[in-house]
Order: structure tokens, then C-alpha cells, then sequence
């Protein structure tokens, strides 16, 4: 009796990554007329195997919380909402990359690939 193990292209993708988890939730408030409460949880994919930047995130880990608690306070509730989640993860990878590559000390840094938004809340807070 034979085994035969299939991989789909969305496991064939999953296995070409990792993914830093440890940044928290991040909260704040939108930049709408109104202002909306949001909770957001990202994670960071990078290449497999790739210690360089999985060590480096772990080490500017402050600075890239910050980064994105900023970056998510500058939206408006429109944009942090499912439609737009493709800019939005675009942007991510490029923060957090730009953040990596100005310290002389990341330069060589492959970076992120790309991003998964776990958590997206976007409310009323009252």
C-alpha cells in the first residue's frame, strides 16, 4: 500500500514561511471626524530559515510596535476595514521593512514577505 501526500499551493505557501507572533495587540483610536476604537493583531512572514530577520524583529520589537500602533492611529476606520486589507498589508511590509533597513545593523536584513492580520476590530467605544 502506497501513501501519496498532496500539498496545495496554499500549504506549499504556508511552508515557505514563518512567522513572528510575538508583537501584542494594538490598540488605539482612528483618525476619523469621530474617532473609532480598533484592536488590531498582526503577524510578520518571513522567508523560512531566515534567522536574520527573525532576529532582528525580535530585537526591534519596541520600535516596530510603535511603528504600526502609529501607522494604524493615521487611518480611518474605512481603511483598516476587510475591503481595503490588501493596501493595508502592503503597507505594513514596507513599515516594517523601512524600519529594519535604517539601522546599519539590519541593512543586510532580508525583511518580511509579507503580513497576517489575525485581528481586526474596528468599534464604538463607549
Amino acid at each position: 500500500m502506497a501513501l501519496v501526500l498532496t500539498i496545495s499551493s496554499c500549504s506549499k505557501g504556508l511552508a515557505e514561511v514563518s512567522y513572528y507572533k510575538n508583537l501584542p495587540e494594538i490598540s488605539g483610536t482612528t483618525n476619523d471626524e469621530n474617532p473609532l476604537f480598533f484592536i488590531i493583531k498582526v503577524e510578520l512572514a518571513y522567508a523560512w530559515g531566515d534567522k536574520k530577520t527573525q532576529y532582528s524583529l525580535a530585537e526591534l520589537h519596541p520600535v516596530l510596535q510603535d511603528a504600526l500602533r502609529n501607522l494604524f492611529c493615521r487611518k480611518k476606520a474605512v481603511e483598516l476595514s476587510s475591503p481595503n486589507e490588501d493596501q493595508l498589508k502592503e503597507e505594513i511590509v514596507e513599515l516594517v521593512n523601512n524600519q529594519l533597513h535604517r539601522y546599519e545593523k539590519y541593512k543586510n536584513v532580508p525583511g518580511i514577505v509579507t503580513v497576517a492580520l489575525v485581528k481586526v476590530q474596528v468599534f464604538e467605544f463607549k
